[in-house]
């Protein structure tokens, strides 16, 4: 076993929560058409990736960062490739991944979106893409797992509502995601 420190970790804090139209309730009372919130926790280089929840790091819509963070890990499979993440709510700056030669680097830029400004402590912050891929894997399952384990009558229809273009491949994702 290699003690070499990871440069990419992406993990789920024990808080999620159902989020409806104006209320937010425990997970277990999650409806298959409502939101999932709470800690995502992206690492990259040993620091925690700041601004990622809307009104905090544990107030991140799991629908929309996995998304997000898919779109990111497409890109940095390709030569060159380069995605940015301008959400812009409550304020947020904006993501941006890109890979040059067979390194990725990440950087938190102004938004178009929001006007929030960049962070300078996090300007072209190298890791590997692969690293990424593969924790984004490990997230992506960890997710399906807690949300199978957790609200089993309605983890399959919220997956399909939520993930439609992937539903029908997340049982194999704990081995293999295509992009």
């Amino acid at each position: 076993m290699s003690n070499e420190v990871k440069s990419v970790r992406m993990w789920i804090e024990e808080n999620l929560e159902a989020v409806g139209h104006t209320d937010r309730r425990p997970i277990a009372d999650l409806i298959a058409d409502e939101h999932i919130h709470g800690g995502l926790r992206l690492e990259i280089g040993g620091r925690l990736v700041p601004h990622l929840g809307y009104f905090g790091p544990d107030d991140v819509c799991f629908g929309q960062l996995l998304v997000e963070l898919d779109h990111a890990a497409c890109a940095l499979q390709q030569p060159n490739g380069r995605y940015i993440y301008d959400e812009g709510e409550q304020g947020q700056p904006a993501f941006l991944f890109e890979r040059d030669s067979n390194h990725g680097y990440f950087s938190i830029i102004q938004s178009e979106l929001s006007g929030a400004d960049g962070d300078e402590d996090w300007q072209r912050v190298e890791f590997s893409p692969s690293e990424f891929a593969t924790g984004f894997q490990q997230l992506v399952t960890s997710f399906t797992s807690e949300l199978r384990a957790g609200v089993p009558a309605v983890a399959e229809a919220w997956l399909a509502h939520t993930f439609p273009k992937w539903f029908d491949s997340l049982s194999s994702l704990s081995s293999n995601h295509n992009h």
